[in-house]
């Protein structure tokens, strides 16, 4: 049986599970639980997973990954299909990084939250993924291979839009380098730590970004061409 109010959700197959519910707001509200889940990817899906996710109420997944990221002959995409409404809208450029895009981060002449601007900034996608997140009549779950990046600021984007602080923002963000065990596993000097660890300045420079060019994420979302109904449809599915 699922309890109501979990943050982080024990499921045995898919890491960095959690629910964006019970987060308070700037102006006196909370988000609500059980409408948005954010994970690392679901590759490894076993039948209890599926079951434990439909007992929450999910019926959409909204897979965040390229579509050369994604393994299709994999029978639990198979059977994730035939459980849920499946959709695959890359929120990342159809290329992985460049190594000289790699160097440049290894050797912080370019930052982790510098390189999210070319998630935040593609409108395309952000449109598509608002527009299935309003259209989903139960409960959403949204990942991307670790859960972290992508799904990182797709959770600041609804957090955002919900009115919630900046600090909370950067908190949710910053978790999940902790719960997929690489703080366990690495070393913050080792070259590829800046990959794995979900610094929170890297999502503080996310947030500036969008609040800096857009002014607000209702702004953004607008300007990302995300009609009114649709904006107030999300918001309210982030509310109590």
């Amino acid at each position: 049986m699922v309890m109501k109010y979990l943050k982080r959700y024990p499921l045995e197959n898919i890491k960095n599970a959690r629910d964006l519910g019970g987060v308070p707001t700037l102006y006196g509200k909370v988000t609500k639980w059980g409408k948005f889940v954010r994970s690392a990817n679901l590759d490894d899906v076993k039948d209890n997973d599926i079951n434990y996710l439909k007992d929450l109420g999910v019926e959409t997944i909204i897979d965040l990954r390229r579509e050369g990221e994604i393994d299709s002959s994999r029978e639990s995409l198979k059977r994730v299909k035939e459980e849920f409404a499946y959709k695959n809208i890359s929120l990342a450029a159809d290329r992985e990084f460049r190594q000289e895009e790699i160097d440049m981060i290894i050797s912080k002449k370019l930052s982790v939250g510098a390189s999210y601007r070319n998630l935040i900034d593609n409108y395309k996608a952000i449109k598509e993924i608002f527009e299935v997140f309003a259209q989903s009549q139960g409960a959403v779950l949204y990942h991307c291979q670790e859960g972290k990046d992508r799904t990182g600021i797709i959770s600041m984007i609804l957090m955002g839009l919900a009115d919630v602080a900046r600090s909370d923002i950067i908190a949710d963000y910053e978790v999940s380098s902790a719960y997929l065990g690489y703080i366990e596993r690495y070393d913050e000097d080792e070259p590829y730590s800046v990959f794995r660890i979900t610094s929170p300045y890297n999502m503080k420079e996310a947030y500036n970004y969008v609040v800096r060019k857009y002014k607000s994420f209702d702004k953004f979302l607008s300007y990302a061409k995300v009609d009114d109904e649709t904006i107030e449809k999300v918001r309210s599915m982030m509310l109590d």
